[in-house]
């Protein structure tokens, strides 16, 4: 016998899956977009024979504060003084646990990981002979 409410509940019930994982899928990567205000909070200059040192944002010239814009694959310094840096983001990867990041500037390589649970920010600058890592935290503006 061919039971109709059976088969109505079936495809209910499929209907409903399918409707989640369509709207549940892609909620990592909108919650990964947009724009993020980051702060950063320590900075150490390392060398290969020196060992690493704390320095400050300003010996870096680096902005206590910079802007990620995700959908412009953007940085942009925003220090309460000073010019304004904008710095294209060469590529970015984006998980459910967290956004990569990295790009080149002059001689300069970079590299970002943004956790998305937390909001800390890890970073790396290789420049030359020595490098430089970068502690903060990022939260969406």
């Amino acid at each position: 016998s061919f039971d109709v409410r059976g088969m109505a509940m079936r495809n209910l019930i499929v209907a409903a899956f399918l409707i989640a994982a369509i709207c549940l899928a892609p909620a990592a990567a909108r919650a990964a977009s947009g724009t993020y205000l980051c702060a950063i909070q320590e900075v150490y200059e390392c060398h290969a024979l020196g060992g690493c040192k704390e320095t400050d944002n300003d010996a870096m010239n680096l902005s206590d504060f910079i802007t990620l814009d995700l959908d412009k694959k953007q940085l942009t310094s925003a220090g309460v003084s000073g010019p304004t840096r904008t710095e294209d983001i060469e590529g970015i990867t984006i998980t459910d646990k967290a956004i990569f990041l990295y790009g080149t500037q002059d001689q300069e390589t970079w590299n970002a990981t943004l956790t998305l649970e937390t909001g800390d920010l890890v970073g790396g600058i290789a420049s030359g002979k020595s490098s430089f890592a970068l502690f903060g935290a990022c939260m969406p503006k």
